[in-house]
């Protein structure tokens, strides 16, 4: 969109900021904010499911399509348009109840779409263009693959050429084949052959996108002849499968006898549970046993709670490292797949001890640590049914209270006293307690991938199962600073903080400019070391030698400002205060942090290095 210089001088001219009293801040032109469509009413229960209906007597199949996707729920659209595609986006616009969300690159539409879906509970749609749209948006997709996040990615095609010539960024068979590039990744890829079956076949798709038993993106692939082509309305049911699993009432008994009856048990909680997390915290409750999350499951039960060993994995926090430790002779994994970073130093159960596994996917069982009982069932009929069980014996582990008592007099941190102002520099950890002490407790934070992330694992007390997001299924740079657009239009209630890296915001840092354009009120916290820093430590412990991996010292503050947004640089520990982020929401202008962070800082043992070796030394059960 053309900006006129006189929206930009008027901007300037108006917009005086309050944040420091030597700081100007420029506002966002008022000719590039969009404004947000509402979101409408939930859908419907999914054993409801709804009809669509048409009076017109012919539409252009693509709007017949949305029209669909809307009706079943999917009401935002994030990407990029592209001629090919354009049909798709015409229909948005004129679709009642669609919300187009338009990104800077297709892959942080992925990303922004996926952490959508967390918050939300609603399967976001992606939309891009055939050829470079297709192929910009596979690492995004990826991600959804292998963190089982439910969404349906739309792409466009280029015509059929009658004479079977090669055309521009044909993605069919003859050209990219855009079905094979990502048919490993989703659980489903449709291609349209008929205008009139393009709406059954997009709705297949966002049905198998959200299969319970293993939900993940799905491709429908839309050819721009037939997403034109005027299409008899007809009445469509919309497809949705149903799927309960119940575990048999003796192996959630059994279960329960075995956590009642342990020396030391632990329960693992992983991401699945995340939007279960009331019953869990029921079933935490009711056993009295400790519990630690994955790094991707933090927060779903506070991590104050008295039976918290915070989160294990990657950046484990003292607790859980000390506790796994003294040796964990059975565990109870719930929704996780026990990956490198989700194990790490933590050995959650002792060699000859019992893992008993429950999760949708019975692929994962095994994967990384020997299982003895693999259960497939539904996490919260799970839960649920443990708890009640629990309830009715009177089950309740008899000493687990007492050892942790004694756990918890020790630090959970690495360094206890990361709160205080020795330093004159800021450490990673100081940045991160005085993010959250001015954010508040409503905050959700989001991190990026890099060294930064390890300080936002250990150091930051996820109080909920909002609080804290982390994409570890790819470990993408950007992830973070794309998914903060899908946290806060999700809960436009709740202020956002993304804790990324200068080397993320010089790859995927133009996002920041969806949050300016639809007024999300996000912080961008850069932990600004000039230099990929957690390659940088890799190479020094695994290699024994400093590998130049510096990056160009980049002024943030002045990059933000320069674009619209509100920058500031932070020198010093104890400058980000209450006042500074409360602004953010007030005015809905994001801001960028350029905080100038001590790169030689870091926590010991919390890497992927350490995890990979961890794991890769394991020469029995429960390493």
């Amino acid at each position: 969109m053309a900006h006129k210089s006189s929206v930009h001088a008027d901007a300037r001219a108006n917009a005086r900021s309050d944040y420091r009293s030597d700081v100007e801040m420029e506002a966002a032109p008022e000719s590039y904010v969009a404004e947000l469509r509402p979101r409408p009413e939930s859908p419907p229960a999914r054993a409801e499911a709804p009809v669509v209906d048409a009076t017109e007597a012919l539409l252009p199949a693509a709007h017949l399509l949305v029209r669909a996707l809307v009706q079943s729920g999917v009401d935002t659209f994030f990407g990029i348009p592209g001629g090919p595609v354009s049909p798709v986006f015409d229909a948005i616009l004129n679709t009642p109840g669609a919300r187009l969300i338009e990104s800077r690159h297709e892959t942080g539409a992925a990303f922004a779409a996926a952490d959508y879906q967390r918050a939300s509970g609603r399967t976001p749609a992606v939309v891009v263009t055939a050829g470079p749209g297709a192929t910009n948006v596979v690492t995004g997709v990826v991600s959804a693959h292998l963190e089982r996040v439910p969404m349906l990615v739309i792409c466009g095609d280029v015509a059929w050429a009658a004479d079977g010539g090669r055309l521009l960024q044909d993605s069919g068979p003859e050209g990219i084949a855009v079905e094979s590039m990502l048919g490993n990744v989703t659980r489903a890829t449709v291609r349209v052959s008929r205008a009139r079956t393009a709406t059954a076949q997009g709705l297949a798709a966002l049905d198998a996108a959200q299969n319970p038993a293993n939900p993940g993106p799905a491709l429908l692939v839309l050819p721009i002849q037939l997403g034109r082509a005027a299409t008899p309305t007809t009445t469509v049911a919309t497809s949705r499968t149903e799927f309960l699993s119940r575990a048999p009432r003796h192996v959630v008994e059994a279960a329960a006898e075995a956590l009642l009856n342990a020396r030391r048990p632990l329960l693992v909680l992983g991401a699945a549970c995340r939007p279960h997390a009331a019953v869990i915290r029921k079933l935490v409750d009711a056993l009295n046993i400790p519990f630690v999350t994955t790094p991707q499951a933090k927060g779903i039960v506070s991590e104050l709670h008295p039976r918290s060993l915070r989160h294990g994995g990657l950046a484990a926090s003292m607790w859980a490292r000390a506790y796994t430790a003294r040796g964990v002779d059975v565990a109870l994994a719930l929704g996780t797949d026990l990956d490198d970073c989700s194990v790490g130093p933590t050995r959650y159960v002792e060699e000859g001890g019992k893992l008993i596994h429950v999760d949708l996917n019975a692929a994962v069982f095994g994967r990384n640590l020997p299982t003895e009982l693999g259960v497939v069932a539904d996490l919260a009929t799970f839960a649920e049914d443990l708890y009640e069980t629990a309830l009715r014996e009177g089950l309740r582990h008899p000493t687990s209270s007492q050892v942790l008592r004694e756990l918890r007099q020790s630090p959970a941190y690495e360094q206890p006293d990361f709160e205080s102002d020795a330093s004159p520099l800021i450490t990673p950890q100081r940045a991160i307690a005085d993010l959250q002490a001015a954010a508040g407790p409503e905050a959700a934070f989001v991190t990026d991938i890099g060294e930064h992330m390890l300080s936002a694992l250990h150091y930051f007390t996820a109080t909920g199962p909002e609080s804290f997001t982390i994409h570890l299924g790819l470990g993408s740079m950007g992830s973070g600073i794309s998914g903060a657009i899908g946290l806060a239009l999700a809960r436009p209630e709740r202020p956002v903080v993304c804790v990324c890296g200068d080397g993320g915001m010089q790859m995927a840092g133009m996002e920041a400019l969806v949050a300016l354009k639809y007024r999300l009120p996000i912080v961008y916290a850069v932990f600004n070391d000039a230099r990929y820093n957690m390659v940088y430590h890799g190479y020094r412990q695994v290699f024994g030698r400093e590998a130049q991996w510096d990056t160009p010292w980049t002024d943030f503050a002045r990059w933000a400002r320069s674009m619209g947004l509100a920058g500031l640089r932070i020198n010093h520990p104890g400058e980000i205060d209450e006042a500074m982020l409360r602004r953010v929401r007030e005015t809905s202008l994001p801001l960028v942090l350029d905080i100038r962070i001590d790169r030689e800082v870091r926590v010991a043992g919390g890497g992927r290095n350490e995890a990979l070796q961890h794991m890769s030394m394991r020469d029995g059960a429960g390493r």
